[in-house]
């Protein structure tokens, strides 16, 4: 269903983001510089099994530089080199203007080269959900749910609970979740998860664990509870 450009959390050498095509459109799930680099290097089409890209929609979770700190550099490469548009889906208007901020007064893109839009003008069908994770980004931290090719996709982006994000599952759904092998109060850790997948894992849902801080760690933990770490794009 979704395919990772890097499943990493902060520190590991390539951060989590994820992305799916929709048509002619490539669309992602933030975008670090790890990813970016990864989509020059593979180039977008190779991305979407060989079909030609004419577009990328990217949504946005947070403005934590491993989840957007690609996101200029990937406006002015698809401005310079790729010559498609960029859309800039902000689940909120608060993050709107801090994207607003980061690349026309930080990155010094082109107001011309991007569009930030609303959620409902996206076509993806994807809705934002509210969701805690830093104290500092209080309010301007979320993940998305909706559906591709009839399959509901729910997408936590970095959290602490789980919580916003039950109500958005059906039976069958297919939900991406943070894991970390360390409790802390900003990230969700995998004991409170170990909790929860079974009674998920039971209706049918398929659990993928991604902003991996240790995957061997993770890893065992998600063979044991019938989860499986995040499918990497790989060529």
């Amino acid at each position: 269903m979704l395919t990772f450009l890097g499943r990493g959390s902060a520190f590991c050498a390539e951060n989590n983001c994820a992305y799916y095509t929709d048509g002619s459109r490539l669309v992602m799930f933030d975008c670090p510089m790890s990813a970016f680099q990864r989509l020059k290097q593979a180039g977008p089409d190779r991305l979407a099994g060989g079909r030609k890209v004419e577009s990328i929609t990217v949504l946005i979770t947070h403005t934590h530089s491993d989840h957007a700190g690609g996101i200029g550099m990937l406006v002015h490469y698809c401005c310079y080199v790729l010559d498609i548009p960029v859309e800039i889906v902000a689940p909120s208007e608060d993050v709107a203007e801090d994207i607003r901020l980061i690349l026309l007064r930080l990155e010094g893109c082109s107001k011309d080269a991007f569009r930030i839009i609303a959620p409902g003008q996206s076509g993806t069908g994807f809705v934002p959900v509210p969701t805690t994770h830093s104290p500092e980004l209080s309010g301007r931290c979320f993940g998305w749910y909706g559906d591709i090719g009839g399959k509901r996709v729910v997408y936590t982006g970095d959290t602490n609970t789980l919580e916003p994000f039950l109500p958005c599952l059906t039976d069958g759904a297919y939900l991406y979740t943070e894991a970390s092998a360390y409790d802390s109060p900003v990230h969700l850790y995998i004991s409170k998860l170990e909790k929860i997948i079974p009674g998920l894992t039971a209706r049918g849902i398929k659990v993928y664990l991604m902003h991996l801080d240790d995957e061997e760690k993770l890893a065992d933990a998600a063979d044991k509870l019938g989860a499986e770490l995040a499918p990497l794009f790989s060529e």
